[in-house]
This record gives C-alpha cells, sequence and structure tokens, in this order.
C-alpha cells in the first residue's frame, strides 16, 4: 500500500508540478511577475473545496459519468488556454499583454491543481478510512508529494539554466506536450464511461515501457502516455499538437507583422 500510494500521489502531483514548473520559466523568460501564480494557489484551494464537497452529487450525474466528465473538461480547458499562452509568448517575448498572459497561466494551473489534487483527496480518503492501511496512505502520499514537487523544482532550475532562448523553446516545445497529454488523458476518460468509442489498439507498446512500470506512469502523468492507443486517441494526440504548432506560428506572424509596420 505504501509503494501504491507514492507512486499514484507522484503520478498526480507530477503533472501539475511540471505544468507550473513550465509555466514559470516561460513568465520567468518573457519578464512577467508572478502574481498570477499566488490567486491561482489561493483559488485552487477554494475550488478543491468546492470539488470535494459535491463529490457526491458529480459520481451520480450524467448516469454515474460526472466525475470522468469533470475531470476531462478540465483537461481539455487547460489544453485550450495552453494555445492563447503559446501564440502571446511567441508574438510578445517581452511581456507584452501581461494581464491576459497572467490570466490563462493562473486559470490554467487553477484546472490543473484541482483536477489532480481532486484525484489524490478521493484516493487518501477511500484508504485512509482503514485503520490498518491509513499510516501507509498518509506516509506513501507524503513520499509521493515530496518526489513529485522536488521534482517540479528540478525542472524548473533546469530550464533557468539554459540560455534565454533555448529556455524560451524548451518552454513553448514542453507546453505544448502537456497541453496535448492533456487531451490524451481526457479523451482516455470519456472512453471509460462510453462518451467516446473504445478501439482497437493501433499498437501495443507496453514490451517497451508498461504503462504499470514506474517510467510509465511517469510519462502518463507528464505526456499522457498509452501504451495501446486507439486510433481516436492518435487522432486526437496529433490534432493537439498540431493546434499547438499552429498557435505559436500565429503568434510568430503577429510578432513579424508588428514588427513591419513599426
Amino acid at each position: 500500500m505504501l509503494l501504491n500510494s507514492v507512486v499514484l500521489v507522484l503520478r498526480e502531483v507530477l503533472e501539475a508540478a511540471v505544468l507550473v514548473s513550465v509555466l514559470l520559466a516561460l513568465a520567468h523568460n518573457v519578464r512577467l511577475r508572478r502574481h498570477w501564480l499566488w490567486w491561482a494557489l489561493l483559488l485552487s484551494v477554494v475550488c478543491v473545496m468546492v470539488y470535494s464537497r459535491s463529490l457526491g452529487t458529480l459520481t451520480e450525474a450524467l448516469d454515474g459519468a460526472g466525475q470522468e466528465v469533470t475531470n476531462a473538461s478540465l483537461q481539455g480547458a487547460v489544453f485550450l488556454l495552453v494555445l492563447p499562452i503559446l501564440c502571446l509568448c511567441v508574438a510578445f517575448p517581452q511581456s507584452g499583454h501581461r494581464r491576459l498572459l497572467g490570466a490563462l497561466m493562473g486559470l490554467a494551473v487553477t484546472f490543473a491543481i484541482v483536477r489532480e489534487c481532486a484525484e489524490i483527496q478521493i484516493y487518501v480518503q477511500a484508504f485512509s478510512a482503514a485503520s490498518d492501511q491509513a499510516r501507509a496512505v498518509w506516509a506513501g502520499s507524503a513520499l509521493g508529494a515530496g518526489i513529485g514537487l522536488s521534482a517540479g523544482v528540478l525542472v524548473y532550475a533546469g530550464l533557468l539554466a539554459l540560455a534565454p532562448v533555448a529556455s524560451r523553446r524548451v518552454c513553448l516545445v514542453a507546453l505544448g506536450l502537456i497541453g496535448a497529454g492533456m487531451v490524451m488523458q481526457g479523451t482516455m476518460l470519456l472512453e471509460q464511461v462510453d462518451w467516446l468509442p473504445q478501439e482497437a489498439p493501433l499498437w501495443d507498446s507496453s514490451g517497451l515501457v508498461s504503462e504499470q512500470s514506474f517510467i510509465g506512469e511517469l510519462l502518463y502523468a507528464v505526456l499522457g502516455y498509452e501504451a495501446t492507443p486507439g486510433v481516436l486517441q492518435v487522432t486526437l494526440y496529433g490534432a493537439s499538437l498540431v493546434l499547438a504548432v499552429a498557435a505559436a506560428a500565429a503568434g510568430r506572424k503577429w510578432r513579424i507583422s508588428r514588427e513591419t509596420t513599426v
């Protein structure tokens, strides 16, 4: 139970921690102050409390699919916020549209944290009720959270250690991949409740990287890794990457047009 708690909480915390780290590094690169992060964290606490209080209602909603649909919607919302973030950061590499960019980043962090913390809370409440497992669950959860947060700090430090231009490019690529991974995870959730059709897998890479392995869990958390993806999953993932590239390209075109008219 201890190891299971570590892996599960680490997976959830790592996803949010990496997203926050990339956004923080990107904000630093475009000289955006961190005010957006503090109100996002406060808003996340409030939203997590509301989510937990509404869990029973959500679970029963939509013929029992309410929780999965809500989580998939949160992940889809993060991806939709990633697109204008990419566009603005490319178009204004020196903190143009600060309020808008800060609002977009703050909302992306809020939705990601609410989604991940809700999963952790459900797990901890479910298993810590058993007196013989409570200690292992709490210890494993604390250890997993600590490792996930530490990894996020390392990612942030590594991004800042790069040259400014290289750091911005790595952040933009990572942000696009994280957004596409959110879409992949949301797609899998909707397939679980039959809101999307389940299809035969295009390939099986479990022999190379198993989803149940530690590496597989981490890849799922950060990039939405699926060892046996279906056609719809691959299509939506590819479309998400195309949209991310298109958003960055639109930002570049916007920047060039501004520089030409000046």
